[in-house]
Parts: structure tokens; C-alpha cells; sequence
């Protein structure tokens, strides 16, 4: 395939074929040690003349993808200014999410702040004594809840709510030390920003 004018191998994902190949590209969803979730929409590229979360589109059978047309990076910027207008709390907005990844995306695509209301979720659950959750740094990724669905095959957090009042939760009214969580700590492992965080 050609990636950016350039013929490459295609290999796995069309993420799998650009990092391959050294370009850098977000992709704050992706995680190498859980199935593709394609949820944060950061790894947006054009493939064969469409827009294409380039995680979850397998290489084979693309003729031409390319991370840097005027259309993806553009698309890929709203993205990104979408998320930073998530994360109302001092991890969000003020300086970005908490993690080298996501500075990065940030960095590269230079999102112009305030284009969006910032979200108002404010919640925050201190009840495990080794993590803590903080929604205002919450990109509602999936990262947790597929790292405690499918990896650990806990089921103890999900995502409840839809649009603005969409949430990380372990459950309808309980906290995590009252949820069947067991304190494994995959979901603090794959979070890409500071909404789950070890204590001490």
C-alpha cells in the first residue's frame, strides 16, 4: 500500500502499518495489551478517499492511506479539542490530560482551547484504598472498563449515561469499595489520563 505517497508493507491495522513505519499518529483508545476498543476516534486517518479510525481498519485492501492530508489532521484536531473540552479539572484543561501519550497527540495537533463547553463532571470516588477516580479527567475512552471486561473478566466498572451525562461507573449508586471490584489495578494501568490514579 502507499502510506503517504510512500509504498509500505501493510500489516495488522492501519495503525499497526503507520506506526511500523515510524509515523507518529494519536491513538489514546488503543492499548497493546487489550482488543481494539475505537472509541476515541484520535487515530482518524484518510484511506482510499475515507475517513477511517485507523486502529480498527485492517491494512489489507487499502491501496492509499495517509495520516497527514489537510482532511484527516483537520478532523483529527476536532477531535482532539473535543477531548481537552472533557476534562473540566486540573489535568484537563489547564494543561491536558496526564500522560506522555496524550500530551503528545495534543502537541502535534495544536487543538485551539475553548472551542467546546467544557464538560461539567465533577464526581470523584476516593472509596478504594488503593485507587481513586476523578471524573474531571475523564475522556470515556473505555480503556477501564474493556481492561476489567475482557482482561480480567471482572465486569466490576462500565460506562453508564449517554452524551453529556455519560460516565465511568462502578455500578448505579455504589462506590468502588462497595462494587465486586477486587483492586487488581488493570483499570489504573490502562488509563491514558490521570482519571484513575494510584494512591500513596
Amino acid at each position: 500500500m502507499k502510506l503517504n505517497g510512500v509504498s509500505v508493507e501493510a500489516t495488522g491495522s492501519l495503525l499497526d502499518t503507520v506506526l511500523a513505519a515510524g509515523i507518529a499518529l494519536p491513538h489514546l483508545c488503543k492499548d497493546d495489551n487489550l482488543p481494539v476498543i475505537g472509541a476515541c476516534r484520535t487515530c482518524l486517518v484518510e484511506a482510499d478517499g475515507r475517513i477511517v479510525a485507523a486502529c480498527s481498519t485492517p491494512a489489507a485492501g487499502v491501496q492509499e492511506c495517509a495520516t497527514d492530508s489537510e482532511r484527516a489532521v483537520r478532523i483529527r484536531r476536532g477531535v482532539l479539542e473535543l477531548t481537552a473540552a472533557m476534562q473540566s479539572g486540573p489535568a484537563g484543561a489547564a494543561g491536558g490530560p496526564r500522560s506522555a501519550e496524550s500530551l503528545e497527540a495534543y502537541a502535534s495537533h495544536a487543538p485551539r482551547p475553548g472551542q467546546y463547553g467544557l464538560r461539567s463532571g465533577t464526581h470523584a470516588d476516593l472509596s478504594n484504598p488503593f485507587f481513586s477516580f476523578h471524573e474531571d479527567a475523564c475522556i470515556l475512552c473505555a480503556r477501564c472498563v474493556t481492561a476489567c471486561q475482557e482482561l480480567q473478566h471482572i465486569g466490576a466498572i462500565g460506562i453508564a449515561g449517554r452524551g453529556h451525562t455519560a460516565r465511568v461507573t462502578p455500578g448505579a449508586g455504589v462506590s468502588f469499595r462497595e462494587s465486586i471490584c477486587t483492586s487488581c489495578g488493570s483499570c489504573v494501568a490502562a488509563c491514558p489520563t490521570s482519571a484513575l490514579r494510584p494512591k500513596g
